[in-house]
């Protein structure tokens, strides 16, 4: 028998690594101790990956304007540029009708995703498929959380849930915000500076030089955050939640410029180098092998982030679907042999001996699996 296709990408030893991970990112799920952080990965046979989204703003941006030419390379000021050009009515509506709920709106491994006993639930998505499946598992209500729009009191619950020994929350927190509250969306350039309260390329001066040389108010309140010296209460929820908590990153490029940011902050304040503080189950194919292996070797030597991997073909991305189905088996128990028998449609509900054939049939197959 072949090796399984994992193994046979990675050398023995990077296989062998890989799966002790892999053992300690189930354990550590189902400690009941983690926090899932979705990335648009998780969404991406849905709704359009990120490049796909980033080609359709560029094709409403041409549609608008022919002679519109803007590299969509440095995606941040390229998104300002896209949303001046469309407006800000046509910039929304354009993420409303791409994020908004369709169909399939969440696929089976979703659903067991979210069955997965995590603290809580978040993401960066603008897409409802995480609160499809919740729903889907144990029906309920109001299951998004963002923060415009939101009480303060509704965030602190969320925030108190997870100190909770069994989280009974059922919210998921979109911290980027959701398709149809204009206001919550952080995608551009500047969306993401007055959300975070700082710019990722910081004056190279400081700010006491600038104050000293005579400055307006305005000019004062616009260098807050140029210098990174407001904290938006999505950068202090961050911030707590990469510090004090270990998380799961799910459907995650780990590209975010902002997102690196906030770990840069982390990195500086706790010096959390080649520590084990979070997991990232990412992506791996054969071409891209070397690159990822080194992505994978950065994050964990800067920001202590494990890295899980698991294999996909070129231009085959269900690897995602089998990896958390596997996630699934290893943690939720399976049914018992006689809830198997009952949901099987052509097994009388009549007791005879096709019900003891059966039984014994599945039981004789289970022991052969643990020999």
């Amino acid at each position: 028998m072949g090796k399984p296709m994992l193994e046979s990408a990675l050398t023995k030893e990077q296989h062998l690594e890989n799966e002790r991970r892999k053992k300690d990112l189930i354990e550590f799920i189902d400690s009941g101790q983690a926090i899932l952080m979705v990335g648009a990965g998780c969404s991406a046979e849905i709704y359009p990956a990120w490049p796909d989204f980033i080609a359709l703003l560029k094709e409403k941006a041409l549609e608008a304007d022919s002679n519109f030419l803007e590299d969509s390379s440095d995606f941040l000021p390229f998104a300002d540029k896209v949303k001046n050009l469309l407006g800000t009515e046509k910039y929304y509506s354009l993420i409303y009708n791409t994020f908004k709920p369709t169909n399939p709106q969440h696929f089976p491994y979703h659903e067991q995703l979210c069955k997965l006993p995590f603290k809580g639930i978040t993401t960066t998505n603008y897409d409802l498929i995480l609160e499809s499946a919740l729903n889907k598992v144990a029906p309920a209500v109001d299951l998004s959380l963002h923060f415009e729009g939101s009480t303060a009191t509704t965030i602190h619950e969320f925030l108190m849930s997870l100190n909770a020994h069994k989280s009974t929350t059922r919210k998921v927190a979109h911290l980027h915000g959701i398709y149809n509250v204009a206001d919550s969306i952080v995608l551009s350039e500047k969306e993401y500076e007055q959300k975070y309260g700082f710019k990722v390329n910081q004056p190279e001066d400081n700010l006491y030089e600038n104050v000293a040389k005579g400055m307006s108010k305005e000019d004062f309140k616009r260098a807050l955050f140029s210098y990174g010296y407001e904290w938006p209460l999505r950068r202090k929820l961050l911030w707590s939640l990469l510090a004090t908590r270990r998380i799961v990153f799910i459907g995650f490029g780990m590209s975010d410029p902002y997102f690196i940011k906030m770990l840069d902050e982390i990195k500086t304040d706790l010096s959390t180098y080649y520590t084990e503080s979070h997991y990232l189950v990412l992506r791996i194919t054969e071409s891209k092998k070397a690159k990822t292996i080194a992505f994978a070797k950065m994050l964990k030597t800067e920001y202590g982030i494990q890295t899980v991997f698991y294999l996909d073909e070129e231009n085959d991305y269900s690897g995602l679907a089998k990896f958390i189905g596997q996630l699934d088996d290893m943690i939720n128990p399976a049914k018992p042999l006689l809830s198997r028998i009952k949901d099987d449609e052509n097994i009388p509900n009549t007791g005879n001996i096709k019900v003891t054939d059966k039984l014994m049939a599945i039981a004789k197959n289970q022991q052969g699996n643990e020999d």
